[in-house]
This record gives structure tokens, sequence and C-alpha cells, in this order.
């Protein structure tokens, strides 16, 4: 894969420009594809297969010390599944096996967790684990300790994986992980004080916290928090579409999902127009905080769209600039996810901002991701971003080009970039519209629409092999 932005990336004269300097005086053109291309060589790095391979953890494999930021483990209430973020699109699936590796032997060991604490059946594991798949609560700090999602959010990368791969013996390898965590969510789910919904509790939104009305008290605990219901959505979705795929017999299980799918309480528009975090609209302590756990169903998952569901994209577009307002994206990997949410979007100056902010106060002179301290996720996060502004196909079916392009972005080229549903573009652009063919290598059978930058052409196309698209009405 490659991707070049601007006519004078390659000029001889940025070259002999100091990185440190380039991102301190220049923030130029190039040092945007630089940056990406750092972000994949990291990722090659530090999530290779082989004998005891391991994922990338939170400094990949540049930690230096030996009593490192946050045990140099496996945060996963948002920091391990960022470094995979820009795995499958940036064409290096084969990266994402130490993960998936990880994520067996957690389910093996969260089978005890799910039981011992839950009396429930399935797997589950908390917000953090380890080079040895630990499922337990870690810490004490309950912001985030009893949150035994972690688990589930990592299965929708499964499922992820194989919507870019649609590699079926993948798919069926892993199944047996998925349907053991469809299992626990089933268990651990409950009816609402109100008996009117299905939600997690206890339950928490990760790291965050609110006050109480009257802000007599802050919370943590509440009733089916924004992110849990987005989560079980997500992976119930995945594992309906699992057993299509696979055409498994689990009747009685589907059964079970679409029921209690459908008891799932909807998101809700709180008083500031916001996208409430908390099934209550309660008062965030921290209106800038870090984690911006609700808006998981704009990104990574998709439930929130601005064309199917309009009302709650622009309620999360109000949490954003709620954030922004306050100091959000003060840690790099935050700032990361940012530029993915307003991708997602289609706000591209927005996602410029972040970038530049980001180059500006969250990047080392060596261009690693600065937290404070150094933590790897925020260099995958805002590579996998980059790709976000200028190719999705999180909608079914569908794959749109340059969707949060800046203007100052107007001409470049990629290739090699893989969309959802077994893709892989070629194309370039000028003038913030494509020139020439839009070249589309196929492994599977499955229909797509193209659609073009600024409102234009869509065009239609299915079946294997590769695809010469021109942007022109036929």
């Amino acid at each position: 894969m490659s991707l070049h932005l601007g006519e004078n990336e390659r000029s001889n004269e940025l070259r002999k420009i100091p990185t440190d300097v380039r991102l301190r005086e220049f923030r130029d053109l190039g040092l945007i594809s630089l940056y990406l291309n750092y972000s994949r060589y990291l990722l090659i790095s530090s999530s290779r297969n082989g004998y005891k391979a391991l994922p990338a953890t939170l400094q990949g494999i540049w930690n230096p010390s030996f009593t490192p930021a946050w045990g140099s483990k496996y945060t996963i209430n948002i920091n391990l599944q960022m470094n995979y973020w820009p795995v499958d699109v940036c064409n290096l699936s084969e990266c994402s096996e130490p993960l998936f590796a990880l994520l067996r032997g957690m389910a093996e060991r969260g089978v005890k967790t799910a039981k011992s604490m839950y009396n429930c059946g399935g797997w589950a594991a908390h917000h953090n684990t380890d080079i040895w798949a630990d499922t337990d609560p870690q810490d004490r700090w309950m912001p985030a300790t009893l949150w035994p999602l972690g688990g589930a959010w990592l299965c929708f990368h499964i499922w992820e994986h194989f919507e870019y791969t649609q590699d079926k013996e993948f798919l069926t390898d892993m199944f047996p992980v998925l349907r053991s965590c469809v299992e626990f969510l089933l268990d651990f789910l409950i009816e609402s004080a109100d008996g009117k919904y299905l939600v997690t509790n206890p339950s928490l939104s990760p790291e965050n916290t609110f006050y109480s009305p009257g802000r007599k008290n802050q919370g943590v605990f509440c009733e089916g928090s924004t992110i849990d219901i987005q989560i079980i959505e997500a992976v119930f979705t995945a594992f309906l579409s699992s057993v299509d795929t696979l055409d498994v017999k689990e009747n009685e299980l589907v059964g079970q999902v679409k029921d209690t799918k459908s008891r799932l309480p909807p998101m809700q528009i709180g008083s500031f127009g916001q996208l409430q975090e908390w099934m209550y609209d309660y008062e965030e302590v921290e209106p800038g905080h870090r984690h911006t756990s609700h808006l998981w169903g704009l990104h990574p998952g998709s439930s929130i769209n601005p064309i199917q569901t309009p009302e709650l994209a622009k309620a999360a577009s109000v949490v954003l600039r709620r954030r922004a307002a306050h100091g959000g994206g003060h840690t790099g990997w935050s700032r990361a996810w940012l530029i993915n949410l307003h991708a997602r979007l289609s706000e591209a100056d927005a996602c410029e901002k972040h970038i530049s902010l980001l180059l500006q106060n969250s990047t080392l002179p060596n261009l690693l991701d600065n937290h404070p301290p150094f933590q790897i996720d925020g260099n995958f996060g805002a590579g996998a971003g980059i790709i976000e502004m200028l190719v999705q196909s999180h909608e079914e079916g569908i794959i749109r080009l340059l969707p949060a392009c800046p203007k100052s972005w107007s001409e470049g080229a990629i290739s090699g970039v893989r969309a959802r549903g077994g893709f892989e573009l070629d194309f370039e652009w000028k003038k913030s519209e494509i020139i020439g063919d839009v070249i589309i290598r196929s492994i599977s059978d499955r229909a797509c629409t193209i659609c073009f930058p600024n409102g234009g052409l869509t065009v239609e196309f299915e079946g294997r092999g590769e695809h010469h698209i021109r942007p022109v009405q036929i």
C-alpha cells in the first residue's frame, strides 16, 4: 500500500529538513503520508506472527523500562483495539494474527471469570489483559475496573477482519470465540428498573464519571451505558451474519439473539442536543474527557450514520464540539479517535485540524505518539484516521472515495488500500476530483457501489477480478 499527498511530497528539499523541524515549523503534506507509512512500519514491527507471537502492547516493542507506564499491557476499553484499527484497511491483515491468538486464550480463561463473577455462561474479560490472557478485573479504579465488555469489543474485530478478507476458514476458526461471547451477553443482560429494556448492570462508560441529579454525588455505575448497548448490538449482528455466512445450525441461539436484540434500549439525545453517554441525561463531571465512548456506534461501529440516522449523527457532532470546547483530545490516542469520528461525519476541516494538533502537541521528534508519556496507539489510530478520510466502506455494499478529504489535500494518489467486502483500490485525485480509472480488485462475488466525491457519480459493479471504473457518466 502507498499514499502520496501534494505535488512537493517527494522533493529532495523536504528530505533535507530534519523531522523535528518539519513537525515544529512546516507540517507539510508529505509529513502526513510519512506518518501513515510510519504507523504501518510500527505495526509490522510489533505484531508479527510466529512462535509465541504477541500483539502490539501500549508501547509496541519500544518499551525501554522494567516499570513501564500502565505495565506495557493491553488496555481493552480502547487502546489495544485502536492498535489494530489500521491493520486491515492498510493491507496488513496478516499482522492481526497475534491479536486473535491472544483472543483465543482470553476466551478460554474468560469462562471461569464469567461463571465465578457473574454466574453467567460463555466468557468475559474486563478492561485489561496481559500476555497470559488474564480476564479478571485488574486495578481498583472503579471508572474502569468492573467493565466486563472488553472481550466483547475485541470480538467485534473478528467480523471486521472477515469483512475485509472474506476468509471463511478464519471465521470458522474464531466462531466458537464469538459464539461463547454471545452466550455471556445473553446471560448478563437483565431487565432495566422500569422493565422496558434489557440492559447491562452493573454498567459504566469507560473511565468517565457523572453527577447525580442536583450535583449531590459523582457516579460511575449505571444501567446500560450507551457504549455497552452499541457493542452488544454490533456483536449480536456479527454473530447473526456469521451464522448466515458459515451456514451453521444455531437455530435456538439465533432466536434468543434476535429476541434480545429487539429489547435493547435505543440511543437517546440529551438536553444539549448531544448523544447521551448514559441511559439518563446525567451531567458529565469532565465535559472534555479523553474517552468518547458513547460515540462507539459512529466509529469503530457503524450504527450511527449521517445518511441512515441523521439525528443521531447530528447529536454525535454536538458531543465532539462540546468535547473540543472543554479541552478534549489532550492525549495522543484520544486525538486520533477524534480524527476517525469526524471523518465518519464527513467533517474534513475538523479532521485536518486534529491531525495538525496531533503533530503539533502529541508527536515526539521521532514521530512516536505522546500520550504523554509515549503510547503507540495514537500512531495506529491516526494512521487509520488518515485512511478514513480518503476511503470509507462501513456502509453495507458502499465504498465512498474522499469522504472527508480537506481542500489542502487537493491532489494525491493511493494504492493497495483495502475496503470491506474483499476489495482493494487504487486511485488518484486532483483538485479534489478523481482522475483516471479507479482500479478495484475483488476477491469475492459481492456487488458494490462506488460513490465519487462531492456528491458525484455512483457506479455499481460486482464479480471477482479487476474492475476499472471511470468517474464519467456512461
